[in-house]
Formats: C-alpha cells, sequence, structure tokens
C-alpha cells in the first residue's frame, strides 16, 4: 500500500522530476492513500504553478478535473480525525514538522498501524510506503522506521 503527502501526489498532475514514478504507481493495482489535507494543498500547488506562469487557464482547468477525479475514483481518503492525528504531538515533540508534514506523517502511522490490526483489507503482513518528495520529511520517515518511496529517486 502507498501513501503519498502532496509532496509526491502533485507530481502526477504537473510534470516534473520524479513524475513518471508516480505515474508508474498509479498504472498498477495498488491501492494509494493520502490525507484530506491533500485536496487543499494540491489545489494550491497548482495555483502557484499557474500565477507563476507554468500553466495556463486551459492546462489548470484541465489539471483540477483530473485531479478532483482520482480525488473521489481513484485515491482512499483518510480523515482527519484523533486516529490519524494521535501521532502528531511526538512528532513535532522529536522532529522540527511543518503542520502538514505533521499531518502527513501521523497519518500514514496510523495507516500502517490500522494494516496490522486488520482495519483495512489486505494483508496484515503488508506494509505502507509513504511517498514523498521532500528530504527533509522523507529522512524523519525513515528514521521513524517507515518505508520511503522518493519519486525524485528514481528519476
Amino acid at each position: 500500500m502507498l501513501y503519498l503527502d502532496t509532496s509526491a501526489l502533485v507530481k502526477r498532475y504537473s510534470f516534473e522530476r520524479g513524475s513518471k514514478a508516480v505515474l508508474a504507481r498509479f498504472d498498477g493495482d495498488e491501492k494509494i492513500f493520502t490525507s484530506r489535507l491533500s485536496f487543499a494543498e494540491v489545489h494550491t500547488s497548482l495555483g502557484r504553478k499557474f500565477r507563476a506562469g507554468e500553466l495556463n487557464s486551459h492546462e489548470l482547468s484541465k489539471i483540477r478535473e483530473e485531479f478532483e477525479s482520482d480525488w473521489l475514483f481513484s485515491l482512499s481518503i483518510l480523515d482527519l480525525d484523533v486516529g490519524t492525528m494521535s501521532a502528531i504531538s511526538q512528532l513535532v515533540e522529536q522532529y522540527d514538522l511543518k503542520a502538514g508534514n505533521a499531518i502527513h506523517l501521523s497519518t500514514a502511522f496510523w495507516l500502517r498501524d490500522g494494516i496490522r490490526i486488520g482495519k483495512f483489507k489486505g494483508s496484515a503482513m503488508e506494509s505502507v510506503e509513504f511517498g514523498v518528495a521532500d528530504k527533509q520529511l522523507a529522512r524523519i520517515a525513515r528514521m521513524c522506521g517507515l518505508r520511503v518511496f522518493d519519486p525524485e529517486a528514481l528519476s
């Protein structure tokens, strides 16, 4: 199973370093998870690219439709609640994390633990791979024992 934070997920919608690796993960039968936070973060990233002139209005509209279709039909969305955010206080105490990164990391831990206890379909032996392009967050995730998928490392 794959959990994508926004730094990795956005690579599906705008061609940049690591995009091919992310696209390949969507082509398989793998279940891909992300946090509800990603909805705002992906739209923010696309808006930033539009304002910088990297996307024109037609491209922005097309990419938004693609993303919102994936949001409804391809991605497994994890809510922000007491469970998914339960590790945040410990994470920010130990590591220098921005709020959004702490949410993604905590949510990935919750997913990993949920798989172990059989909360999700699939084998309890399955592990969660944390998809992230942010180097600092990837380093912290590894230190915390998560397997990391860095799409930029595969480019």
